[in-house]
Parts: structure tokens; sequence; C-alpha cells
């Protein structure tokens, strides 16, 4: 299984303070800053956001050149929730759903 960890997004009460402290205490640059969502440039491609909410677990979200059919039913078989595939731009696909400890996934797969 090949999956490549793109953005881990947290849900967050106070997204104004979040953001305050990543962009000015810790110094990272926010790469796309907007209304209801913050989001950080940490390693190459890899990002964390902030998206505003309340009492939500982290999503995780994967990227993959994989069959994505494929992928989700090995998922699936080994204990996470994945539903139906959906296309979401020409030649992008993702399923969403949890993993086995009911964490939020998102898993895309791109040409």
């Amino acid at each position: 299984m090949s999956l490549t960890l793109r953005r881990i997004t947290f849900f967050v009460e106070d997204l104004p303070a979040a953001t305050s402290y990543y962009s000015d205490v810790l110094g990272i640059k926010g790469s796309d800053i907007r209304s209801g969502w913050s989001a950080y440039k940490i390693s190459g491609k890899f990002e964390i956001a902030f998206h505003r909410g309340k009492g939500r677990k982290p999503r995780l979200e994967f990227v993959t050149k994989q069959d994505l059919v494929l992928l989700r039913e090995k998922m699936n078989k080994e204990g996470a929730r994945l539903g139906p595939i959906k296309e979401v731009s020409q030649n992008v696909f993702k399923c969403v759903g949890k993993d086995p400890e009911k964490n939020r996934v998102e898993i895309f797969s791109v040409p």
C-alpha cells in the first residue's frame, strides 16, 4: 500500500488564536489563510491546517497513485470504514471515512 500523508486538519474553537499562535509565536508562515481556515506548509508538500469547529477529531488526508478501488477494499477489510469513491475533479477521486480508531480519513487518488 502506498499512501502519502498530505495534510492533518485540526478543528479548533478559536481559529484566530490558533492562527496567531502558529504564525506569530512559532513563526511558521501560513500557506493558505482565509475565512474559517488556515494552513501551514511544514515539509515538502505536507501541511497542517486548522478549521473552525468544535469537538471533532483531526482529519488525516492522504494521496495515492494506486488503484483507489483496491486500496479502499484492503483498508475496509482491515477495519477501516471508507465510503464510496467520488470524483472531485477531472481524474481526481476520493473516498472518505474512518480508520479502525474512528479517526476521520480522506484518501485522494491522483494521476
